[in-house]
């Protein structure tokens, strides 16, 4: 068999170790023959719902059973599969369905007590491309319950799954991740099955997934870590998904322990919520294997901790660079880094995927110059849905240009620097906010600091440091003034320092750094 679908992983790991378990959510223990006879029922149920190859299903839920089930049935017929947060807000859900027009709509009876279920039926009367919504979880007596339709008789309908199995190829998109849309809409970024399990082949070497593996997964399922780096990559080693639906520390740390995880990938900002927990020094870490962080930079403090766990339970550390439109990490850590290149660096571009930093003019530049990421490989996005103009902008000779800036050494490490968006000029010198955050971050009083240009009568633009402090730890602007001083070039200290208990994250854990311009009224709300 040509291992190019997603669903040929579960039938494979099906009949090669039917009891093992495949799925868990909370006291559910799904196997991997109930998981597979699961997509099955799944699948059959989507052809009864008339969905043809290239429609899309959406998902209005986090972390569970039914997110790779649907997914991965999905996969098996043909259809585009849409994750989307239960998080989003009425006017972020309309506009993402709007532009998607899913067939079929699975949605949580509720999450964090807020009603779900009265968004679907509105939604149902707004498009009409939206055949039916499904609940998933309480059942609810307007809606038909997704387990139970599932759980139907369909065995007539098995030629007809049959015939639709034999047409899907590995170049139709599967996957549709929407954007977070920091400099405007968010843009649907489409994935092939091929892109996606081309992906996780390379992962899968670096990431030690096998068929021991336990990973935890509690990012969004609209993220690309839920729905590939992490879940599709467990279902390709043949390891075991434990779901959570939301990040919690303390949980999280609990369900480190209780499951043996064995492959911990979180953003830096879990792990640093986590260590300010008292069950951080409390937990048993020893089934780990790897120990993973992506989306920035690990701080000393961070770093230094991770190290004593995995010096303890022999855990390798790992970092890299990717994007939703790489189908996730491109540029992995070396086994045998230092903690020097583990802080500084994204990891160094690994095969089949190639890298080059390019000018204004994409022309590439000599090493150790900052400019633009270009990354090319078997898992660049097929395109951006509905949008043919944003997909030419991006995409050239086969090459993704990714709007981030940074630089790569003769050694192939890349060192971010930012966003392009987010450069710039004070008294016509370049000026990338990444380093002086992560200068910033040296400081053992800050936990995160976001820094950004604003307007300047005499300089045009100015620094403006926000600046989130590690709980119990005190400081002052001038404090901070003195230490970039002593790290940085002059033009690039920042001039002001707004420093705060808390700073406004998305997601993904990074700095909403779009929220606090709109505070700054240099955006429009």
């Amino acid at each position: 068999m040509n291992m190019k679908l997603l669903w040929h992983y579960v039938e494979k790991w099906a009949t090669e170790q039917p009891d093992a378990e495949a799925l868990v959510y909370d006291d559910r223990r799904i196997t991997w023959r109930e998981f597979n006879d699961l997509v099955n029922q799944a699948a059959k149920a989507f052809l009864s719902y008339g969905i043809e190859r290239g429609d899309r299903i959406g998902m209005v839920a986090m972390g569970c059973p039914e997110f790779m089930i649907s997914f991965m049935a999905a996969s098996k017929i043909g259809a585009i599969w849409l994750g989307l947060s239960p998080k989003f807000t009425p006017d972020e859900l309309r506009y993402i369905l709007g532009h998607s027009e899913p067939t079929l709509l699975l949605t949580l009876r509720s999450y964090l007590d807020v009603d779900l279920v009265e968004a679907g039926l509105t939604f149902k009367k707004e498009y009409p491309t939206l055949e039916e919504v499904l609940v998933i979880g309480e059942p609810h007596e307007m809606l038909p319950d997704f387990n139970e339709v599932i759980s139907r008789d369909w065995s007539h309908l098995d030629a007809a799954l049959e015939e639709r199995v034999a047409q899907v190829d590995p170049e139709d998109e599967v996957l549709l991740m929407y954007t977070s849309g920091s400099t405007g809409r968010p843009k649907g970024v489409l994935q092939t099955q091929r892109a996606i399990v081309e992906n996780i082949e390379v992962e899968a070497k670096y990431f030690y997934l096998h068929n021991k593996s336990r990973v935890l997964l509690h990012f969004p399922i609209n993220h690309v870590a839920a729905d590939v780096e992490i879940g599709f990559g467990a279902i390709f080693g043949g390891g075991c998904i434990v779901f959570r639906d939301r990040f919690d520390p303390v949980d999280s740390l609990e369900t480190i322990e209780k499951e043996k995880i064995t492959m911990l990938g979180q953003v830096p900002v879990m792990y640093l919520m986590q260590m300010q927990t008292p069950q951080f020094k409390t937990t048993d870490w020893s089934s780990l294997e790897l120990i993973a962080w992506g989306g920035a930079n690990a701080s000393p403090i961070l770093l230094n901790a991770l190290k004593a766990i995995a010096d303890a339970s022999g855990a390798k550390l790992m970092t890299g660079y990717g994007s939703t439109e790489m189908c996730g990490f491109c540029t992995y850590s070396m086994a045998d880094d230092s903690m020097e290149l583990l802080a500084t660096a994204a990891g160094k571009v690994v095969p089949p995927f190639e890298m080059k930093i390019v000018d204004a003019n994409r022309e590439e530049v000599p090493y150790g110059t900052i400019g633009e990421i270009a990354m090319k490989g078997p898992s660049t996005l097929k395109g951006y849905l509905n949008n043919p103009t944003a997909t030419r902008e991006v995409l050239q000779d086969g090459w993704y240009y990714t709007s981030d800036l940074g630089s790569m050494n003769e050694e192939g490490y890349l060192f971010i620097s930012g966003r392009a968006s987010e450069m710039f000029k004070t008294g016509g010198e370049n000026v990338f906010p990444r380093e002086i955050e992560e200068k910033l971050e040296q400081h053992p009083a800050v936990l995160f600091a976001a820094v950004m240009g604003i307007p300047d009568d005499l300089y045009q633009e100015v620094g403006q440091a926000f600046i989130m402090l590690t709980p119990g730890q005190t400081t002052t602007a001038e404090e901070l003034r003195t230490h970039c001083k002593d790290r940085l070039a002059n033009f690039k200290v920042p001039k002001v320092y707004d420093i705060r208990p808390l700073l406004p994250l998305l997601p993904n854990g990074k700095v909403n750094k779009m929220a606090l311009k709109k505070e700054l009224g240099l955006v429009k709300s």
